[in-house]
């Protein structure tokens, strides 16, 4: 059975680090983990340092990837989450005030320091793995957006 787009943001929210991929410079991927996130319907927020490499390559590519795992799932009940989408630096005050109260939600110590950038990245495919449905043709499920 496939999951409501509810349950895919509840599913979200309660991931505490996420798996960002995105595209080198000669078009290899490149993956890392990261801890300053939040969510906020279908929408990732992430912050990282102005001058990472990651950076860089979404200012050059923004198609990104972004994988989802919560803590504490176990077989026969384990599901993950595959977002794709386009990355885009936060530059609006109001928006990076809203992104940083969601990331502060996770991570209460978070501060948002002057070398420091918030990113958004806008969800145009969501792949969903779930272990639990009971056919095999249903346990992923693609979610196509806008």
């Amino acid at each position: 059975m496939a999951l409501t787009n509810e349950q895919i943001e509840t599913y979200l929210k309660s991931t505490k680090r996420i798996l960002l991929s995105t595209v080198t410079e000669d078009g290899k991927a490149d993956i890392r983990i990261l801890g300053a996130i939040a969510t906020d319907g279908l929408k990732t927020y992430f912050s990282t340092a102005s001058g990472a490499r990651k950076v860089a390559q979404i200012e050059n590519n923004p198609n990104v990837a972004v994988y989802f795992e919560a803590p504490g799932q176990e077989f026969p009940n384990y599901i993950n989450a595959t977002i794709y989408g386009k990355a885009k630096k936060v530059t609006c005050d109001k928006a990076i005030d809203k992104a940083t109260g969601l990331i502060r939600e996770k991570l209460p110590k978070f501060e948002l320091t002057e070398d420091k950038s918030i990113f958004v990245v806008e969800p145009e495919t969501i792949k969903i793995y779930n272990s639990s449905a009971e056919l095999a043709q249903d346990k992923v499920q693609i979610v196509k957006l806008g």
